[in-house]
């Protein structure tokens, strides 16, 4: 389940409010995709994971305990070396897409002030978490993109950052009840209504989309304009949806395609929602991982006893 852009903004509104003025007391990265912040207000301290890794790409508010390596890499250096001691200034979310600055104010050893920007990027196969100057020039990324790849923009130390390409679609949470009835009166009905929502508008994940469109053709407007109502209301409920005790996937609203075989767990906030979630899919990939490296010793000891039972 890749964190859609509907849940990151309702994350985003969370962090706004818990960690306004707070201030870096230390940071590290427990591998190389993962940075683990920890942030202190006048009254709590808070542990804010950014993750650009492949599968679990997420931030929020953690309890989990990371291990923080005896070494630190050459990223976590500089990012030390910049932002210890700053202050988030502003966290932002722009064009409604997969993408999270935070603004910071700092201080260097001179104690002159300055300004810094963390990105975190979470869009598909450009997932990335970059440190910016003031001017707006990359002081490094964890993952450099040179000029050999035509289809992605360079990231390099040194070159003006400039933001990923929006989409061709519209978002759905900023376009006009008009626009988005006069795209339904003129859509294609014979394709699924969820195949016509996801290439329509953009961030709707596909779960969403398949909750919508569960009264078909006929149900669909009702269903967005119930959505739309619960996006100007604030009606938002953090949903984590398991399967045979799994976790499935999560959302911001109560979902009932998947009947009586779903169980369907709420959470007092967004971060608490992500942190269970990745949590329980890690150990659940720690498992597989284990169990296959049992396995495959076990059938390895099998087969050269065979051989020599052969022999």
């Amino acid at each position: 389940m890749a964190l859609d852009a509907a849940t990151l903004e309702l994350t985003a509104r969370e962090l706004k409010t818990v960690l306004a003025d707070a201030k870096i007391a230390k940071l590290f990265e427990p591998t190389r995709d993962e940075l683990v912040i920890t942030l202190r207000t006048r009254t709590d301290t808070y542990a804010l994971l950014l993750s650009a890794r492949s599968g679990s790409a997420r931030v929020c508010l953690t309890k989990e305990s990371f291990e923080n390596p005896l070494t630190p890499p050459g990223f976590c250096m500089l990012l030390r070396k910049y932002l210890i001691g700053a202050r988030i200034t502003a966290l932002e979310q722009p064009l409604g897409e997969r993408l999270l600055i935070l603004r910071l104010d700092t201080v260097d050893e001179l104690n002159c002030r300055g300004e810094k920007t963390l990105v975190l990027e979470l869009m598909g196969k450009g997932l990335n978490l970059l440190l910016l100057d003031g001017d707006g020039h990359i002081l490094d990324c964890i993952r450099r993109v040179d000029y050999e790849d035509p289809n992605r923009r360079a990231l390099l130390p040194g070159l003006f950052y400039t933001l990923p390409p929006q989409q061709e679609k519209p978002s759905f949470f900023r376009t006009e009840r008009e626009e988005c009835e006069r795209l339904l009166t003129h859509a294609d009905r014979t394709q699924p209504p969820d195949k016509w929502l996801l290439d329509t508008f953009g961030g709707l994940s596909p779960l969403l989309c398949r909750e919508l469109s569960l009264g078909g053709w006929e149900g669909l407007g009702a269903a967005l304009d119930a959505l739309r109502m619960r996006i100007d209301t604030g009606d938002f409920t953090p949903v984590m949806i398991s399967i045979d005790g799994m976790p499935k996937d999560y959302t911001f609203q109560p979902v009932y395609q998947y009947g009586s075989r779903a169980e369907l767990t709420e959470f007092s906030s967004f971060s608490e929602l992500l942190d269970t979630f990745y949590r329980k899919k890690d150990q659940q990939e720690n498992l597989r991982r284990r169990s296959a490296d049992l396995t495959r010793t076990a059938k390895t000891a099998r087969d050269r006893l065979l051989r020599k039972i052969a022999a």
